[in-house]
């Protein structure tokens, strides 16, 4: 599928599940459990977890979401039941999150090369780490880590996978308990 029609398909599903004024996600879930043919009582856990998958509800949000999976820039196995991070965890990466959106200046879903350097200044500013200017070799090492799949792009999925190693290498604790 083209970029072009996984936008026009992020915005149809948008405005069906925004009718009301604001992203209707338990009608969502629902109604994707009836396309599968399964019934399902939805609690506010599921809901919390399908916020994970689908980000803040925005209409980039679904975007983002419908280009990664239908454009087949992410396996599709990843819509897998994600673990529960920790408080700290998930505090860091609504942070890392809120960085990514900023420096995806095209809403693609994807950081360029171009887009890194004003994402890794400002991750190190939200760090304590002030004035900091990475070198062009920097930026080819970050990318070269975080680029999991080596498409010369960094996904939000790369940049989550980047931060949740970070924490762990810096002995923090990811998981819920």
């Amino acid at each position: 599928m083209q970029r072009e029609q996984a936008v026009q398909i992020a915005g149809q599903l948008y405005d069906y599940y925004t009718k009301k004024g604001s992203l209707d996600i338990q009608s969502m879930m629902i109604n994707n459990y009836k396309m599968m043919g399964k019934q399902c009582q939805i609690q506010q856990e599921d809901v919390e977890e399908y916020k994970q998958i689908i980000g803040n509800g925005q209409k980039k949000d679904f975007e983002q979401l419908c280009i990664r999976y239908f454009c087949n820039t992410i396996p599709i196995v990843s819509l897998q039941k994600k673990p529960k991070y920790s408080k700290l965890a998930s505090a860091k990466l609504e942070i890392a999150r809120k960085i990514f959106r900023k420096f995806d200046s095209d809403n693609s879903g994807s950081i360029t090369s171009d887009e890194v350097r004003g994402l890794l200044i400002e991750t190190y500013k939200q760090a304590g780490v002030k004035n900091y200017e990475p070198t062009d070799q920097d930026l080819k090492e970050w990318m070269n880590m975080t680029d999991t799949n080596g498409d010369g792009l960094i996904s939000l999925e790369e940049f989550e996978d980047l931060v949740i190693r970070s924490l762990q290498s810096s002995g923090i604790e990811i998981y819920q308990k």
